[in-house]
């Protein structure tokens, strides 16, 4: 990079840059949540058939507050799905940016621009493939100038 370039200063402000890259992350996450929540709701509901089948009497009490502890269990699974989906579409946006920054990055230097160069922000993914295109491209440009 020339001395005098200055680094762009990428301040996207929307969280969807490449919206069916980010919904299929979202939806593999929140499936992920939810598979790990049934496997777990099966077993507690194996466990506690297991216990009420060898110790009714100790389980009784449990299986009368049945109804309310379920509903409350899944009031906070209704909780913990909207924090994977912000968080998830958090962690997606840093992941879909560059994919972004490097698509725009190539398209330019399909018209002939060769001094393009890719330009993350911090905390992107991707930064080492960053780093080794602006190296091909360097290499690209001082080639294509001898």
């Amino acid at each position: 990079m020339a001395p005098n370039t200055v680094k762009p200063s990428f301040q996207r402000r929307t969280i969807f840059i490449k919206k069916n890259l980010q919904i299929r992350y979202m939806v593999l996450m929140v499936a992920c949540v939810l598979c790990g929540l049934l496997i777990m709701g099966l077993e507690l509901t194996a466990t506690l058939n297991d216990l009420f089948d060898n110790y009714p009497v100790l389980v009784q009490p449990i299986y009368d507050e049945f109804i309310p502890i379920v509903a409350s269990f899944f009031y906070k699974i209704a909780i913990y799905i909207i924090l994977v989906v912000i968080i998830s579409a958090f962690v997606s946006h840093k992941m879909a940016g560059p994919v972004y920054r490097f698509e725009q990055t190539c398209k330019e230097i399909a018209k002939g621009d060769f001094s393009q160069r890719v330009h993350l922000r911090k905390g992107d993914q991707f930064t080492e493939l960053q780093d080794a295109f602006n190296t091909m491209m360097d290499v690209v440009e001082k080639n294509i100038k001898k």
